[in-house]
């Protein structure tokens, strides 16, 4: 579905991706991981074409979108919906509001069917007592599952993209964000996580990429980036030291989905 090759891109002088080429089936849990500056948010905003990548070419769909303009662009990105990193909501419209604003942009609903749908999806994320409150007014956790039910909404993506979904919350928020964000991969559609947070990735993941440098130096199973001998993989994931036999135990031993 996806194919990146050979893609570069600078901010200024500062080059962030060289040269990365991998491909993403339809259907594929991916993690990316990475530390700061690595580029990890700059695929997921190359691939919706919010940013052109300075050389080589970006596949959806067998569908070169390098050279597409912002008229022609509409049909590839409707086949994503983006979770952004702080969820990105409108603060001046309820969660009600916030959900439905897509239906009423991009569809003929009623408002009556409208109501219907909205209740729904934030019936499906667990937020709907609070759908008449206002962004300032959720937790942090409600937050991000609002912003999950507001992609929901959007269209019928075949890939859910998310920018670093669990930064931030406490650890039960965070495993509650997880366990929706492989509930929402079901008939087939598929995501990729952008992250820091190895545990988190781990939870949610089958297959794992991680930059450095702007290159792709992994690619694999999780098993196969546990066991990697790398000093700079093993730094990265040396947090996974200090987690307890209980925290082990919601960690599926391929990174799967059984969270």
């Amino acid at each position: 579905m996806i194919q990146f090759d050979r893609v570069s891109f600078s901010y200024g002088p500062k080059s962030v991706l060289k040269e990365l080429s991998f491909s993403i089936g339809p259907g594929e849990r991916v993690a990316i991981l990475g530390g700061s500056g690595d580029g990890k948010t700059t695929i997921l905003k190359i691939i919706l074409g919010l940013i052109k990548p300075d050389s080589g070419r970006v596949l959806i769909d067998g569908e070169d979108i390098t050279t597409r303009d912002e008229d022609d662009l509409r049909e590839a990105r409707m086949k994503f919906s983006m979770v952004f990193q702080e969820g990105a909501l409108f603060d001046s419209l309820t969660v009600k509001e916030n959900v439905a604003f897509c239906l009423r942009e991009y569809t003929h609903l009623s408002e009556e069917e409208i109501e219907e749908k909205v209740r729904g999806i934030l019936s499906t994320v667990g937020v709907e007592p609070a759908m008449r409150l206002m962004p300032e007014e959720l937790s942090g956790g409600m937050h991000r599952r609002v912003a999950l039910a507001r992609a929901l909404a959007a269209f019928d993506p075949k890939m859910f993209l998310y920018d670093e979904p669990t930064t931030g919350l406490d650890p039960i928020n965070a495993d509650n964000i997880c366990r929706l964000i492989v509930d929402l991969a079901h008939n087939g559609k598929g995501f990729i996580v952008v992250t820091h947070k190895v545990i988190d990735a781990l939870k949610v993941a089958r297959r794992f990429l991680f930059l450095k440098n702007g290159t792709l130096f992994f690619d694999g199973s999780g098993d196969e980036l546990m066991s990697a001998a790398d000093p700079g993989i093993r730094l990265f994931i040396s947090e996974l030291s200090c987690l307890t036999d209980t925290q082990r135990a919601v960690i599926p031993s391929q990174g799967g989905s059984d969270v």
